[in-house]
Order: structure tokens, then C-alpha cells, then sequence
């Protein structure tokens, strides 16, 4: 509390990719504190119909990346302009465009990556700047991300990035994951250890990036009778023998939901990974795991004990670790039991929230600004 009144502030986030689902599942944990006044501004990077968008088709020689920078950049303004605030929240990736509010009220960055991490991977459709200009963004970025009070990062593959290649001070970033519900997707049944009919999730709106053509490559050398490949995907991918695809289907929804309670396996090998908020889902439905080595997936996956990490783009490696969870109903059964364990452990939102509310309130009355050098 801030005197005898709950905590102002404002909460900016991404309605990006899993930035969406970690928003949606942290927000009525939230607002249902009465130590924590919360107000929520959702940053879009399109808006339909909106005029930067038409002036963005009128004019034609505008890149699309540069016309969701600005939108991006217009919602984030708005929302600073809405305090003030006692704290702010973000996981904005135009934030360092708008820093000085940032510098200037106790602010709690809760990010998947840094820029540098993902101009480092290739997969990623980033933009490829001239030096000057990828010279002036990374001093933006460290700008922000060294005058925050606090960083939360969601992986120790991210808080490393933070600390070696921004210099922040290794006191003042510390792991908080994306949570989930881990009750709502509780497996409503045990998992069983049959070989005779095994279905393999693949979960991913970017199908390429995810490594879902890898699975395809799987697939294909196994008996379509035996093994179901299923796709939950935003991408056109056809439906073959033994392939089930599944398109627009929304976060936490019931039908996402049947899609893991009624699998054996999750797999998801991407090329660029930060985090991968689906594995989580999938240990949480008790599912055996299979995640590339991108990203913050060693946070996810004990390797051995409740999945597999593969390296990323190696399809031996690949279909070695999917031939033997594919085979052994015994092994699957209890990887996935582990897995159920380490998500309740681990990934759980109550406890995910409740850091960051703890954070919120540690902040508070800092004085961010004099760390901005």
C-alpha cells in the first residue's frame, strides 16, 4: 500500500504472440488484489481502419514494420499519458522509443528476450538495420532496460542477455516466467501407456519458425494408422493421412484445451524460440515434452526426466527423442507425470503473480532516474 490507498499502476502491455497469453492469464490474479490500483492498456501493432494504417496503404512505400512501430508506439503514449502512476509494467518492444516516462516512475520490465537475442536468430523475421541505426537502437534498449527499477526476465537464458550484453545489475534482474493456470489444464484423465494409437501435439502460430515441417518430415516415415499427427496452427497446412489440423483456436480456450488432454506427446522443435508458453500448457496436461534448445527452453524442460531438448533445426536429433517417446507408452507416462509436477513447481500463475505484485510494491518510491547512465 501507498500510504492508506492500494498502489497505482499501469499495467502496458504487448498483444503480441505469447506476450497475449501471459497477459490474460496474470490480469484477474491482478485485479483481484486490493493492494494494487490496476490500470490496463492493451498495445496493439494494427488497427484496422485506423489512419495510420490507411495513410500507411495510401503512401504504399512505407514498410509494414515501420507503420506497427508507430501504432505500437502511439497506443504506448497514450496509455503513459493516463497516469499518473505510482509504478508501471511492461513488456512493450517499442518501450525504448518512449523511455523517459519509463526514467522517470519505478517501472517493472517483464520480458521473453533482449533485441540483441533476437537479431541473433536467424528464424526471426527482424529487420536487418544499417550500423548506425542498429547502433542507436541498442542504445535505446540499454537506456530503458538499465534505468528500470526491476527486470523480470522469463527465462535465465534472457536474464543473462540482460546482465552481459546491457550491463543491468545482476541484483535487479530476476527470473519470473509467463504463468498459466495449471488447474485449468490439469489432464481430466490419466495419461495411458498404449503404443497402438499415438497422437503427437504440435502447437505453434508460426508453423515454419516453430519446426513444424520437421514434425511433417517425422511423420511421414511412420504408419499413419499408429500415429496422429495433430496441428494447431494459424498457417494453411493441409490435411494428409494421419495429420489433423486445427486453425483458430484462441489461448486457454475449451477446444485448445482438448486438443493436449487428448494427446500423448508435445512436440516443438522451433528454429527461434524466446520461451514457449505451450510446453508449459502441455507439462501442466501432463504431457511428456519435447522442445528445441532455442531460447529459455532448459528453464522449461529437465531434460530426461520429463522430455526431451533437441538441438534446433537437427531432424536426427529430432526424430531420435520422437521414435523413442513415440514407442515407449511407459516412458511417456511417466515424463508426463514429472511434467505435471514441475508445472505446478514451476509455471504456476498465483505464484507468478504474486511476484510480480511483490516486485510492484518494492519498487515503489524509487528513484529510477538516477540509474539512467
Amino acid at each position: 500500500m501507498n500510504g492508506d490507498r492500494p498502489l497505482r499502476a499501469g499495467f502496458l502491455m504487448d498483444q503480441i504472440a505469447g506476450h497475449i497469453t501471459s497477459y490474460r492469464n496474470m490480469r484477474p490474479l491482478i485485479d483481484d488484489d486490493p493492494t494494487i490500483d490496476a490500470s490496463w492498456f492493451e498495445i496493439e501493432y494494427a488497427r484496422p481502419g485506423g489512419a495510420i494504417e490507411v495513410w500507411s496503404q495510401r503512401l504504399r512505400a512505407i514498410p509494414p514494420y515501420v507503420t506497427g512501430v508507430t501504432r505500437g508506439t502511439v497506443e504506448l503514449r497514450r496509455g503513459l499519458r493516463a497516469g499518473p502512476f505510482d509504478v508501471l509494467f511492461t513488456n512493450c518492444s517499442v518501450a525504448s522509443l518512449s523511455s523517459r516516462p519509463f526514467r522517470h516512475t519505478p517501472t517493472l520490465l517483464h520480458l521473453d528476450s533482449t533485441p540483441v537475442q533476437i537479431d541473433r536468430m536467424p528464424s526471426y523475421p527482424s529487420p536487418h538495420d544499417i550500423k548506425p541505426v542498429a547502433a542507436l537502437k541498442r542504445s535505446m534498449s540499454s537506456r530503458l532496460f538499465r534505468s528500470a527499477a526491476a527486470v523480470h526476465a522469463w527465462s535465465n537464458w534472457a536474464r543473462r542477455s540482460f546482465i552481459d550484453d546491457y550491463g543491468v545489475e545482476a541484483d535487479r534482474v530476476i527470473v519470473n516466467p509467463p504463468g498459466i493456470d495449471t488447474a485449468l489444464w490439469q489432464r481430466p484423465s490419466p495419461l495411458t501407456a498404449t503404443n497402438d494409437s499415438v497422437r503427437v501435439l504440435f502447437v505453434g502460430a508460426d508453423f515454419e519458425r516453430k519446426g513444424g515441417s520437421m514434425l511433417l518430415d517425422w511423420h511421414r516415415r511412420q504408419d499413419p494408422a499408429r500415429i496422429t499427427l495433430v496441428i494447431a496452427t494459424r498457417d494453411e497446412v493441409p490435411s494428409t493421412a494421419g495429420v489433423e489440423v486445427h486453425r483458430g483456436l484462441s489461448p486457454n480456450s475449451p477446444e485448445l484445451r482438448k486438443l493436449f488432454h487428448g494427446a500423448d506427446l508435445f512436440a516443438l522443435p522451433s528454429a527461434g524460440e524466446c520461451f514457449g508458453i505451450a510446453t508449459v500448457e502441455a507439462m501442466a496436461a501432463g504431457l511428456p515434452v519435447i522442445a528445441s534448445d532455442a531460447g529459455g527452453s532448459a528453464d522449461i524442460i529437465d531434460d530426461g526426466v520429463n522430455g526431451a531438448i533437441v538441438r534446433a533445426g537437427d531432424q536426427s536429433s529430432l526424430d531420435a527423442a520422437l521414435d523413442h517417446l513415440s514407442s515407449s507408452g511407459d516412458a511417456r507416462v511417466t515424463f508426463g507425470a514429472a511434467s505435471a509436477v514441475r508445472a505446478r513447481q514451476l509455471f504456476d500463475v498465483h505464484t507468478t503473480a504474486a511476484r510480480t505484485i511483490e516486485s510492484l510494491h518494492s519498487i515503489a518510491g524509487s528513484r529510477p532516474a538516477l540509474r539512467s547512465t
